[in-house]
């Protein structure tokens, strides 16, 4: 079992690449925007091989506006399984894909070309089991239109669920520092989420806010506690 973690755009898409060439048994995959052409192909390409792909994608953002039609359709002809993301949500944000049932990507970014060569992102690839079989109970639970709950001890974040308490319980346990990296003025309001309103500052653990780097357009959130 193991968890490594990919950085945009300085690994580029050869790692999730790389994982669904590799694949034998099944894709699940789950997504906000899906856009780029190699992993349309790559996704594509399994489905030729004998690879079971599923692939969920979110129908519109809040405004209205659809990116996901063009790789629907492209997926659809070759044979993909694909659906909306659960209705009963205005949105699905997650970016997710297990490949073979053993390995799970949670990622930042979505599947357009920009976040793989523009935009600060991060990915973690995990093989451990409990993590992984989340991830699948709640891709088949959105897949079959049915109530996802992690329970109590689960071992992922998981939004609206225990989101909003496993993010304070993570700030009201640092001890020392705060690192966020992300996008909008937010940081402030995340640090105020400590259960209790506790104030790290006054709690004297030390908030700082990391800029976008010169060579990227964007960051999507990071946040480190020590």
């Amino acid at each position: 079992m193991s968890r490594s973690l990919i950085i945009l755009p300085d690994d580029s898409a050869q790692p999730i690449l790389d994982a669904i060439h590799g694949s034998t048994k099944s894709l699940r995959i789950k997504m906000f925007v899906f856009s780029d052409p190699e992993l349309l192909k790559a996704v594509i390409a399994a489905q030729k091989r004998g690879v079971k792909v599923r692939v969920m994608l979110n129908p519109a953002r809040r405004s209205g506006e659809s990116e996901n039609e063009e790789a629907r359709t492209k997926l659809t002809a070759a044979g993909v399984e694909v659906l909306d993301s659960n209705p009963a949500f205005d949105l699905t944000h997650e970016k997710s894909m297990v490949v073979d049932d053993i390995q799970a990507f949670v990622k930042s970014l979505n599947w357009a070309t920009e976040n793989f060569t523009q935009t600060r992102d991060y990915a973690v690839v995990t093989s451990h089991g409990d993590e992984v079989k989340e991830i699948i109970d709640c891709f088949e639970a959105d897949w079959s239109r049915q109530a996802f709950d992690p329970g109590e001890h689960a071992h992922l974040i998981w939004c609206p669920t225990n989101g909003r308490d496993r993010l304070a319980q993570f700030i009201d346990n640092a001890d020392h520092t705060l690192s966020r990296e992300g996008q909008g003025p937010e940081g402030q309001e995340i640090v105020c989420l400590g259960q209790g309103g506790s104030d790290q500052h006054s709690a004297g653990v030390q908030w700082s806010e990391a800029e976008v780097r010169p060579s990227t357009s964007e960051t999507n959130g990071l946040l480190h506690a020590i």
